[in-house]
């Protein structure tokens, strides 16, 4: 039996290079050291994707770059020699994860202008992975960062944060050509509005009611000035907004990071080369088969007639998601709204599930060959 394993991060407690991992040891106690496993780690063009693509002949870089509050950070950016191109993730420079700090209305998102610029020195085209950001500045501070002017209304100029985006009132664009740049995001949300980046995403970066209503005033003022029509464009809203500023400031195009990270590690092949597939991520709904990993893979299972097993830390949903590829869901926790176990214990979980799967799986076969 070949088994291609590939999952998305379980966030907050495994990367999907390390869930991957758990999964194989649980397949090998049920198969055999001898078991044909592939492991193929995913992402969607969030947090953590930047992990994946190492297993395509990419190159690490580093760069010292301003962090969500100013701070120096050493973030990393990767480099394929052979397409010449890079990809650059926002949360490696404007993540959560890299600073404990919770005031989204005043982190910017310059150092990740600072790394697209240091990309664009080797790379002809950049991706840019969006998503985890500790920023609600609409990506201003990115395009700050890579030559635009944003100016008050006494025409002074100022790097805007989320706080400051009612101030702007007029900008100026570089006078050098911007990198090509697609940005992959795992979010359709707009800009403005109740389902926009400040409503949506503003709370859990730590802005109150009254805050989130204030940032939302200010993309709302912000984006009329620079291009109304973009702001309500599905992804606009991704990474505090700079969805947007890659739309309309960047000259960019935006779409779903499971397509272009598929593409790139040569899923389809590992799938239609399988006799089962096992992927899987924190929390699973109907929703993750929307631009999502789990989506993407349970696409090309699909079409090939390959069988999918989906493990995930929290799972919900209806018969429909298997009319969309889903063999079966195996939760580790159902139905359960509290977090996650921590990382070990999530790591014991899927070893263990996995094992009780793929059991199950070669028990039907030896039946089926008995008859």
């Amino acid at each position: 039996m070949r088994i291609l394993i590939c999952p998305d991060s379980f966030k907050g407690t495994l990367s999907a290079r390390e869930a991957a991992e758990a999964m194989a040891a649980g397949a090998r106690r049920a198969l055999g050291e001898d078991a044909r496993v592939r492991l193929l780690p995913l992402g969607d063009g969030g947090e953590g994707s930047i992990d994946c693509f190492l297993s395509a002949d990419a190159e690490e870089r580093y760069r010292e770059v301003t962090g969500p509050y100013g701070e120096r950070l050493r973030a990393r950016w990767l480099f394929f020699p052979g397409t010449k191109s890079a990809y650059v993730e926002s949360a490696e420079a404007a993540g959560l994860t890299r600073t404990a700090r919770r005031e989204t209305a005043l982190a910017t998102s310059f150092g990740v202008g600072e790394l697209i610029k240091e990309a664009a020195k080797e790379a002809d085209r950049i991706l840019l992975g969006l998503g985890g950001s500790a920023t609600s500045d609409m990506g201003l501070g990115m395009a700050s960062a890579l030559g635009f002017v944003f100016r008050d209304a006494e025409g002074k100029s100022f790097v805007p944060t989320g706080a400051s985006l009612s101030r702007v009132a007029s900008f100026e664009r570089p006078p050098e050509p911007l990198p090509a740049i697609h940005a992959l995001s795992d979010v359709e949300n707009p800009l403005c509005g109740p389902l926009g980046a400040a409503a949506v995403y503003g709370p859990q970066k730590g802005a109150d009611p009254e805050t989130v209503k204030r940032l939302d005033r200010g993309m709302a003022h912000a984006s009329a000035l620079i291009d109304p029509h973009k702001s309500a464009l599905p992804g606009a809203g991704a990474a505090g907004g700079m969805g947007y500023a890659v739309l309309a400031l960047l000259g960019g195009s935006l779409g779903p990071g499971i397509g272009e990270i598929a593409r790139v590690l040569g899923l389809e092949e590992a799938v239609r080369e399988s006799d089962l597939v096992l992927t899987g991520e924190g929390s699973f709904d109907r929703q993750s088969l929307m631009g999502k990993a789990v989506g993407g893979v349970s696409s090309i299972t699909k079409e090939y007639g390959v069988p999918l097993y989906v493990l995930s830390g929290v799972a919900a949903g209806s018969g429909e998601i298997y009319e969309k590829g889903v063999t079966a869901v195996w939760p580790l926790t159902r139905y359960r709204p509290a977090s996650l176990p921590d990382g070990e214990e999530t790591r014991r979980a899927l070893k263990d599930h996995t094992e009780a799967l793929l059991r199950t799986v070669k028990a039907a076969e030896e039946a089926a060959s008995r008859r």
